[in-house]
């Protein structure tokens, strides 16, 4: 069986797509660090998340 792909979209419209929940938090993070200098936690990310 697969794993589900799960989406996170960011305000701004920049949306990260993985099977992998590491990689989606990881870019999200860094994303929102890089381009709105804001942290987000492990837990902020899954609450972003939706499966696709």
């Amino acid at each position: 069986m697969s794993k589900a792909m799960q989406q996170a979209t960011c305000s701004c419209g920049f949306s990260v797509t993985s099977g992998d929940e590491d990689e989606v938090v990881a870019v999200i993070q860094t994303h929102a660090h890089d381009e709105h200098k804001k942290e987000m936690t492990r837990n902020d990310v899954r609450a972003m998340m939706k499966d696709v």
